[in-house]
């Protein structure tokens, strides 16, 4: 890091103070993140260099990174630089395991550095400082999102430093997003009166007089401004000290300050001004090396000019390179030579850059700037970045590829390459209507049409897409003309998959058969594999379960080469399996999912085979286990990028959560999410928003408003908010209930005829007779039969299922004249809320014994709320492995779960026992264990 300045801070008392308590808390085993936010010139850098100082002192282990303005697309590019290029480094690199640039791999390189922090923190407090962040690239913000998060229990400082308002709209986001968290945000105003009279002072090791204060006013309480005013002063002999006091000796400002930068170089000599125009294009930091490069100079001949330019304060020293003494100056020389030749310096800069090394995508962001047309190192070096950014950064991606064709001719080889690249970016990065826009005219242009329509299969096949707009693309391409039979096989396939998870069960229905015989006769094992899954979730939908699971096992016959297809037929055998109450079976397929999604790293995989131990846990009322995966994973502001079932499906469970756990602040978190859900494309994804809303608002006690947002999707619809994906028979009670409260009989005698329907197709099932049990003994008020539905449900796991039909039992019982029946079913029914830790319930039980003159204080079996009693037995484990000294990476391949589950099991350990850092839970687990 660069040398810190003698001067002290002034003026930022409050913020240094937030500072210090930050990085004492952090020593003290409680990891921190403060923001700083600044305009240029008023002490961001410095603010950092004094959180360094005060870090050093305290004995932490620190890095530091800077984003650079012409390096806005290198992925991870100050992250990397503060964990592993400071002297010495602050993490080991070569501790790291293999990577790529796929996104996929980012998620497993970010838990790769988690790893690392997470055991070098036990070590040492580390302060992570990240410095212009405004510059800073997306998956810099992904890992704001992330490390900070996991990594809480660990005494890291963050320290943040930004411009307001500025940088790309996900590095915004994310700092705005930890500041909502509890992170401090420092804003940086302009200094006052007296902070401006210290800094004079300081500097002139004078009290500065009137006229000198009037003059330093102009600068309007910029720091930077403010010495550079007073140094230029001093160079040029305006001041003079008396008796300890600074004066003016003329009333003028010095030509360092009134000059532009082109008149300030001038009076250089002309190697330096040669060096200070030349490095301006090199980046904000740069080596000596290159700068003798793009000068032409040897480097012994750059020593005079450019220690000319650092004591002119124009140049500085930055670690082991050469740097400008701030943006501004920086700025300033650029602006201060012609736009030609600034554009041909930058492109000379580009190719010295090159020349040693630089990867396309460190240079994309100046090539893409500076090159004219038909300049082809720079198209193939754009080409290069663009595929290179395909699946990290698309949007950057979709416009280097947008940059690199105006650059070339209209026949140019690569053009068809890059206008399908741009076009897959642009669906990639959710620019939809610009990609419909781009698909339908550029991409038409530039490809013949089995060309465009492998395209448009590729666009079908990203499941970060709404599956609407997949199923656009794939039929777009069906109407091209002169595809092969195979490739219009695969795109009939593809229609068919997207309608499924889309919840268009009748346009998949419709599809079906055209689909199945366009495979049966194509030669394409991959369209007869699509087929096959997607006919398997269509009789999913249809409660065929039965005939989903021979589907399924057709497909894994028939096999595919695509990988995430194939992770996908693995994931859905659990939904019908889960279905028919063969719950060990199910989980079983979703560890097996989780072991190899990390075997093979495929994050994606990982995610959803987590989410469905989350939703089976939930199901047998394990909330627990099930707060453990699903909180935590998304924040309101993720509403928009949630497009397909899984994510939805995900989002509606943790409302059931929150609500049967009693956490109103949570539930109505995601009901903010769910709320913008209603405006997915997907019937599947609004489905699973309008019934997470209702059930938040019965577990209010307003019906109406539950009735209300079972039709916010239309009249007719509330008819058909389910099945959801995935089934639970738990919920069809409640929407029965929401009718009956509000006299909407249509619905409860609908839901009571698909529960029969459900039934009759999988007989045998007993939660599926269950359901029939009690939805009929809800609508006809019926003793007996919810009698049935509870002893159905006993020989099942389905706790919350059977929960609730105690409770309606118990209210049936009291209401039909049999009071003592009655309150024994909600004794029992509050015994498995209160065992269960489902508060909300609880309460509305002992509301309802308590008005029949029956108080209950149950204890459960978990009541304890601190201690290591008060750990569930994954938490348990967590805590014992910890106590080994296994990182979170370890734990996490160890119990075959991810490391954000270990990290909220952590978290949850941490908050019981009242520790801070692993090192004082490792010291619990010793004396627990003795």
């Amino acid at each position: 890091m660069a040398a810190i300045p003698s001067l002290p801070v002034r003026g930022r008392d409050a913020h240094l103070a937030v500072l210090d308590f930050a990085l004492r808390q952090t020593a003290a085993g409680v990891g921190t993140v403060v923001v700083i936010e600044g305009g240029p010139g008023l002490g961001k850098t410095r603010m950092l260099q004094a959180a360094w100082a005060a870090a050093g002192n305290m004995g932490f282990r620190m890095g530091r990174g800077m984003a650079d303005p012409t390096g806005g697309v290198v992925d991870l590019s100050p992250l990397m630089e503060a964990l592993f290029e400071h002297v010495p480094p602050l993490l080991n690199r070569s501790l790291l395991s293999d990577v790529h640039s796929a996104r996929e791999q980012r998620f497993w390189l970010l838990r790769d550095i988690e790893a690392l922090l997470n055991e070098a923190a036990t070590l040492r407090p580390l302060l992570i400082v990240l410095d212009d962040l405004h510059w800073a690239d997306s998956g810099t913000a992904v890992a704001l999102r992330l490390l900070p998060q996991r990594l809480a229990g660990m005494p890291i400082a963050w320290v943040l430093a930004t411009r307001p308002a500025q940088g790309t709209a996900q590095v915004r986001a994310v700092l705005a997003e930890l500041v909502e968290n509890g992170a401090d945000l420092l804003r940086l105003e302009p200094l006052d009166a007296t902070a401006i009279a210290q800094i004079m002072a300081d500097v002139l090791a004078a009290a500065p007089g009137d006229e000198l204060l009037q003059r330093a006013a102009g600068t309007n309480g910029n720091p930077f401004l403010l010495v550079d005013l007073i140094r230029g002063l001093e160079e040029e002999g305006i001041i003079t000290v008396e008796s300890g006091r600074a004066m003016l000796t003329e009333d003028r400002a010095p030509g360092r300050v009134t000059d532009d930068m082109r008149i300030r170089l001038s009076r250089l000599p002309a190697s330096a001004e040669r060096a200070a125009i030349a490095a301006a294009s090199l980046g904000r930091r740069f080596s000596v090396v290159d700068l003798a490069a793009i000068s032409d100079v040897s480097v012994p001949d750059l020593l005079s000019p450019v220690e000319v330019l650092m004591a002119a304060d124009i140049f500085a020293e930055s670690d082991d390179r050469l740097s400008f003494g701030h943006d501004l100056i920086r700025d300033a020389v650029r602006a201060s030579v012609p736009n030609a030749m600034r554009r041909a310096l930058d492109r000379r800069g580009a190719d010295v850059l090159l020349s040693r090394g630089a990867l396309s995508v460190e240079v994309a962001t100046q090539l893409a700037a500076s090159a004219e047309a038909g300049d082809e190192v720079a198209i193939q070096t754009l080409a290069d970045a663009v595929e290179r950014l395909g699946a990290t950064d698309p949007a950057a991606a979709a416009e280097l590829a947008e940059r690199a064709l105006a650059l070339m001719a209209g026949q140019h080889p690569l053009r068809g390459p890059l206008v399908s690249r741009r076009a897959i970016s642009l669906f990639a990065a959710g620019s939809g209507d610009e990609a419909k826009r781009y698909a339908d005219t550029v991409l038409r242009q530039a490809l013949p049409p089995e060309q465009e329509a492998q395209v448009r299969l590729s666009i079908a096949s990203m499941f970060v897409l709404s599956p609407d707009v997949r199923a656009d693309s794939a039929t777009k391409a069906l109407a091209l003309p002169g595809l092969s039979e195979d490739l219009r096989a695969w795109l009939e396939a593809i229609v068919l998959h997207n309608l499924v998870v889309a919840g268009r069960s009748a346009d998949a229905q419709e599809l079906a058969p055209v689909a199945a015989k366009g495979a049966e006769v194509s030669a394409s094992r991959e369209a007869k594999f699509a087929v096959e899954l997607a006919t398997a979730g269509l009789e999913y939908q249809l409660f065929a379960f039965g005939s989903a699971l021979a589907h399924l096992d057709t497909a894994g016959r028939i096999g595919t080469s695509e990988d995430t297809r194939a992770r996908l037929a693995h994931f859905f055998r659990g939904w019908p399996l889960a279905a028919l109450d063969s719950f060990d079976a199910a989980r079983s397929v979703a560890a097996d999912g989780i072991a190899a999604a990390q075997r093979d790293r495929q994050n994606w995989a990982l995610h959803i085979f987590e989410t469905w131990t989350g939703l089976l846990s939930l199901q047998c009322g394990r909330l627990s286990d099930a707060a453990a995966v699903l909180e935590g994973r998304f924040a309101v502001n993720d509403a928009r990028g949630i497009v397909g079932v899984i994510d939805a499906a995900h989002i509606s469970g943790l409302a059931l959560l929150a609500i049967h756990a009693g956490n109103e602040r949570a539930a109505r978190d995601v009901s903010r999410t769910c709320e913008t859900l209603l405006n997915a494309t997907a019937p599947a994804v609004r489905r699973h928003a309008a019934w997470a809303l209702a059930a938040f608002a019965m577990a209010q006690g307003l019906p109406e408003r539950a009735h209300s947002w079972l039709c916010a999707l239309g009249q007719s619809e509330r008819l058909s908010v389910f099945p959801l994906f995935p089934h639970d028979v738990a919920n069809d009670a409640e929407i029965v209930r929401i009718g009956i409260a509000v006299g909407d009989f249509e619905l409860v005698a609908s839901t009571v005829s698909v529960a029969e329907q459900r039934m009759r197709l999988n007989p045998g099932a007993l939660s599926l007779e269950a359901a029939v049990m009690h939805t009929r003994g809800l609508m006809n008020r019926s003793p007996g039969d919810l009698a049935a539905a509870v002893a159905l449900l006993k020989g099942t796991t389905r706790r919350l299922a059977l929960m609730s039909a105690l409770e309606d039992l118990g209210r049936t019982l009291v209401d039909e004249g049999t009071p003592t029946e009655g309150i024994d079913a909600l004794d029992e029914a509050l015994g498995i809320a209160a065992d269960i830790g489902a508060a909300w319930d609880a309460g509305r039980i002992r509301r309802r014994l308590r008005a029949l003159g029956v108080r209950r204080r149950i204890v459960a079996t978990n009541a304890a709320r601190g201690g290591w009693d008060a750990l569930t037995q994954a938490e348990r484990q967590v805590a014992l492995l910890v106590a080994e000294g296994r990182t979170n990476r370890e734990i996490a391949e160890h119990l075959f779960v991810s490391p954000h589950t270990v990290n909220t099991h952590l978290r949850h350990v941490f908050e019981k026992l009242a520790v801070h850092t692993r090192v004082e839970l490792a010291h619990a687990a010793t004396q627990q264990m003795d």
